[in-house]
């Protein structure tokens, strides 16, 4: 079932946020070759290794993978005023002239007829319950809720690039370290025990 939803989330946002993620790709490509600029400078004699390139290539893959994701919750953010007129639009009106409460079960219907027309909603936000609000209020209360899931979820994704960022730089780092290192052994030459000719 996680597969599925993930699955479900990653086309969603590739039908939602498709140039945004041209944008977030193509700011992982300057940043991962700002990164090997950088590390470079700091150790202009080394020479990357193929490993290095390695690290590059998965460090892009996990980054970009990340802004995916970004994109993707800009996306829905972007799309506050819009969902919250079409969650308007799946109350009815004689609930809203009553200012009639909200059951757990009519928020989860509005939820589900949300998630039919907004599918990354659904994948962000399906699981809250909105019982309680009124019928006047409650899709301020989604979209509040939207809002603030969206923050913490970019925020979290952040983390997770900077992780791997530090990850990926250190390892870039050892290794080209441990080549430079090599390169002076073979290089170095092996002082030997001189013999007196005298004997």
């Amino acid at each position: 079932m996680g597969t599925t939803l993930l699955i479900n989330l990653v086309f969603d946002i590739l039908r939602y946020a498709i140039g945004s993620m041209f944008l977030g790709v193509l700011f992982t490509i300057l940043g991962v070759g700002l990164l090997f600029f950088l590390i470079k400078g700091f150790y202009p004699k080394s020479t990357f290794t193929p490993i290095s390139f390695i690290v590059g290539f998965i460090l892009f893959f996990l980054l970009s993978f990340q802004s995916v994701f970004i994109c993707g919750a800009f996306k829905v953010k972007s799309m506050a005023d819009e969902i919250e007129v079409s969650i308007n639009r799946y109350i009815p009106s004689s609930w809203k002239s009553a200012d009639q409460e909200i059951s757990a079960d009519d928020s989860q219907q509005i939820v589900e007829n949300l998630d039919k027309e907004y599918p990354l909603f659904g994948c962000y936000i399906g699981w809250a319950d909105f019982h309680g609000h009124t019928a006047s209020n409650v899709a301020a209360a989604m979209v509040d809720e939207m809002h603030s899931f969206l923050n913490k979820f970019i925020w979290r994704r952040v983390g997770w690039s900077l992780l791997f960022i530090v990850v990926g730089t250190f390892i870039v780092i050892k290794t080209l370290d441990t080549y430079y290192g090599i390169k002076n052994k073979k290089h170095t030459p092996v002082r030997k025990n001189r013999r007196n000719s005298d004997f």
